[in-house]
């Protein structure tokens, strides 16, 4: 085990096959490179990835789930699928968040409308369980922010950050956290390196977006756990932040967040 300061990846997705099928190894370089908690995500292949984000999270003790429809997926999400994750996910003690849902006109996989209607869905849905909402948003900064304020929405996350520091400010106004995945060690990233380093201490997560956006020096290579370690280096890097220090408050912050102990 790593003598580092606490790791927290706050978005992964382990029940994709090439992590999944290899879990318990996956698991174990996360713990040897200071990851002691992981929150996989519900919302990745149709309503499928709620159960099997479950069962990941009933058998590690550090690992936690969330419940939700992605919003590529967002027409899937009937009266149906709906009532089946807030009777059967939303209030389990594992299911620490709602999501991710949102919006994502960059790909446009469900309409705009749909999106809109289902997204707001889960933000009543997170209010009603008082649970954190995960947020996905691409191409979609004022809308995203829109609904949130007209929900009321007040706790969660704007994952895998890819957005203008206008948002950043607006989301963090509305009491979001934002966090960031590899991309922030992305060479062309100077930009999103920019905004995390103007974010106040409390509000900042790193993540994977795992088995997506690996980051620098593993590009191009399945993601995993064990690399959010290049993630918060880069962050801390561009605050001018002591590195144990800033995985600290990151790993606190999601926690907190969490309503982890």
């Amino acid at each position: 085990m790593t003598s580092e300061a606490p790791l927290f990846d706050t978005h992964a997705h382990l029940d994709f096959p090439k992590l999944y099928d290899q879990l318990d190894d996956v698991v174990e370089r996360a713990r040897q490179a200071g990851v002691e908690r992981i929150v996989t995500i519900g919302a990745s292949r149709g309503l499928g990835s709620n159960e099997r984000a479950l069962e990941i999270a009933r058998r590690y003790d550090h690992i936690y789930c969330t419940a939700g429809i992605h919003p590529h997926e967002a027409e899937i999400c009937d009266d149906e699928i709906f009532a089946t994750i807030v009777d059967e996910y939303a209030s389990l003690p594992e299911v620490v968040a709602i999501g991710e849902t949102g919006l994502d006109y960059y790909y446009d996989n469900a309409p705009k409308e749909t999106q809109k209607a289902v997204f707001r869905r889960f933000c009543k849905l997170a209010i009603e369980v008082d649970k954190p909402i995960i947020i996905h948003s691409r191409d979609a900064d004022d809308d995203t922010i829109e609904i949130l304020s007209d929900e009321g929405c007040t706790k969660g996350i704007i994952h895998c950050f890819t957005g203008s520091a206008k948002m950043a400010q607006q989301a963090v106004e509305l009491g979001f956290h934002i966090s960031f995945s590899g991309i922030a060690t992305f060479k062309s990233a100077q930009e999103l390196r920019d905004i995390a380093a103007d974010l106040p201490a409390d509000r900042i997560l790193v993540e994977t977006d795992s088995p997506y956006l690996a980051p620098s020096p593993h590009r191009g290579s399945t993601n995993e756990p064990a690399h959010v370690q290049h993630t918060a280096a880069a962050i801390a890097e561009a605050r001018g932040d002591d590195l144990a220090t800033f995985r600290r408050q990151t790993y606190q912050n999601g926690c907190h967040l969490y309503g982890i102990s």
